[in-house]
């Protein structure tokens, strides 16, 4: 077996930080496994490596009797659980669970499209009780006993008293519903004339005092009916809210993504508890709802967890800003440790200083980590038009192939299509999930479907749309360009591309703008500009009245959702006169310079 530890050739360029490193490293690994263990830290910093090192630990340790089967490890994508799991097989850990965040949940057939701000107000944990309370409604209504049923066309009369002691042994006893349908036949079979007239009406009875618990039914039903909503809000949505929820028309695919929680709470709810195991480690923890959360912690039947993420890279509809939100969801029976890794030697500084000059914009109260690894290539900026931009992507790719590196392609979606139109043409041989050294060396990915993945060379595809097509664009793009270990490409519009890497000392001057990226301009619409080091920027032009600003309709669009989304939780969560306190201490959280 090959002993796990930091890669000696990404730590041979750290110097004096390669013994810190380890240190900080090692000292996570062996934290003790009665807690939840929070590993932090930006790009680069080892946190996932760190946290299946620790996994490894767990199961080499004989005192701690644990097995892989005992273990489960949960990520972003099934592309990161393909590449944990190769991981820990390396090392000779066979047998650990891995999945994707939704491939741990009840199935169900997903593709319903809905508003943000519904896929937003389902993830939240009160959804819990709102669910809880339809359940305990529902079975009310079912456990109501008639006083006769009919069977074939005959009345059988029934004995309430006998039914009563039957359900209370049944639920003292905790039967199983096959259990609880024998207790009631014997029951009611007993010194009868026809005992197969009564075994029919008994499992008549079984079936509408215990009926057969489909999560999908439940949920279907709920949201069908505005009435069913309102009596399990209890008060405690809106009526905005339930109309939100309330599904007016059928229609396929029946359920969202974000419906996938929901069903798992429901299950958990009726009894039907999923796999537990020893010890849960989450990756990208940051970008979990409450109600996703919820789902993972209950798979730990100790509550012994590894959480692991960076909030700078905390995108999608539960972006946030920093832990608070994610550890109230997490058990509390053990202790909490939270650690932060410091130092950033998987990505080179030349790479990062591009990255982190989005953090301002991005993540204001994040600290980037320390940098301590030069790598061999400057990042390559490569101005195109739509014209030309396939032919230069696909170049850089196959050449950085050819050299027996990992590739990745980080490509919007409104330009996949030529991208891949592109790689066929080459026929270059290409996937949608990372090789494991004898796939595919050309990986194609989203800039979501690549969070938590590295690879040799990073090609990022037109970073101005990146930014554009989502509320954290930011956030993504800075996920993006932090990919590579070795190679970086920009490849895009040249308005939306920085300055060439020799403007300053190889560190491109790269500040967030909307549409895209350039050299000066505010970091979104309607803040201050984030105020660039002394000498790097052109001294600002004398104020003038700006003519008024022509969006793209595709990005009012996302405006109009995101003001939506705002909206919603404002009148829904505050009383009117509190809304400009909310909307001032808005402003304060998400702008760059303090003094905005």
């Amino acid at each position: 077996m090959t002993r796990p530890g930091p890669p000696d050739e990404l730590l041979a360029g750290a110097g004096e930080y390669a013994e810190s490193i380890r240190t900080a490293q090692d000292e996570l690994i062996r934290t003790a496994p009665e807690s939840v263990l929070m590993i932090v830290g930006g790009p680069g910093t080892g946190k996932t490596d760190t946290a299946l090192r620790r996994v490894a630990w767990l199961l080499d340790d004989p005192e701690l009797g644990l097995t892989s089967g005992e273990v489960l490890v949960v990520g972003p994508s099934h592309a990161f659980a393909r590449r944990t799991r190769a991981l820990l097989e390396a090392w000779g850990h066979d047998g650990v669970a891995h999945s994707s965040i939704d491939g741990l949940l009840p199935k169900a057939v997903t593709g319903r499209p809905e508003a943000p701000y519904v896929t937003r107000l389902k993830g939240e944990a009160r959804m819990a009780g709102l669910l809880g309370r339809a359940l305990e409604k529902r079975r009310k209504r079912q456990a109501y006993l008639p006083s006769v049923i009919t069977v074939r066309g005959r009345v059988v009369r029934l004995d309430p008293a006998t039914i009563e002691r039957v359900i209370a042994t049944a639920k003292a006893s905790e039967a199983t519903a096959g259990d609880r349908r024998r207790l009631l036949r014997a029951a009611l079979v007993a010194g009868t004339q026809d005992p197969r007239l009564i075994l029919d009406a008994a499992d008549q009875l079984a079936d509408r005092l215990w009926p057969e618990f489909e999560a999908t039914t439940f949920l279907a039903e709920l949201f069908a009916s505005r009435a069913l909503l309102t009596e399990a809000a209890a008060g405690e949505f809106t009526d905005r809210e339930i109309d939100a929820l309330c599904r007016v028309t059928a229609e396929d695919p029946p359920f969202s993504d974000a419906d996938l929680p929901l069903l798992d709470e429901a299950e958990h709810l009726s009894g039907l508890e999923p796999q537990t195991y020893a010890h849960v480690v989450v990756d990208e923890a940051q970008d979990l709802s409450p109600m996703q959360l919820r789902a993972v912690s209950r798979r730990s039947s100790t509550g012994s967890l590894t959480v692991v993420g960076d909030m700078a890279q905390s995108t999608g509809p539960w972006a946030r800003d920093d832990w608070h939100d994610v550890l109230a969801h997490l058990p509390s029976e053990m202790p909490h440790v939270h650690r932060e890794l410091r130092f950033g030697y998987r990505v080179p500084r030349q790479i990062f200083d591009l990255a982190a000059e989005l953090l301002p914009t991005a993540a204001p109260s994040v600290q980037p980590p320390t940098t301590v690894r030069d790598g061999t290539a400057d990042p390559v900026i490569a101005p195109v038009d739509p014209a030309g931009r396939a032919a230069v992507v696909v170049a850089a790719a196959a050449d950085h192939a050819a050299d027996g590196r990992s590739v990745v392609v980080i490509c919007p979606a409104r330009c996949r299509d030529e991208i891949e139109a592109a790689l066929r043409a080459e026929e270059l041989p290409w996937g949608t999930a990372p090789g494991d050294g004898r796939g595919p060396a050309i990986t194609l990915l989203s800039p979501h479907e690549a969070k938590g993945l590295e690879f040799d060379a990073a090609i990022v595809v037109e970073p101005g749309f990146i930014v554009d097509d989502d509320p954290r664009g930011h956030r993504l793009l800075y996920t993006a360009l932090t990919r590579a270990t070795g190679h970086l490409h920009l490849v895009g519009a040249p308005e939306d591309l920085p300055a060439d890497p020799g403007t300053h000392g190889g560190a491109p001057g790269l500040v967030a703008d909307e549409p895209g990226l350039t050299e000066a301009g505010p970091a979104e619409p309607g803040l201050a500009p984030e105020p660039s080091p002394p000498g790097l920027a052109p001294e600002p032009s004398p104020p003038s009245e700006a003519p008024p600003v022509v969006l793209d309709p595709a990005v009012q669009e996302q405006i109009d959702m995101v003001a939506q989304a705002l909206a919603e939780t404002l009148l829904g969560s505050l009383t009117p006169e509190l809304w400009p306190v909310a909307l001032d201490r808005l402003i304060e959280l998400i702008s760059p310079d303090p003094a905005a």
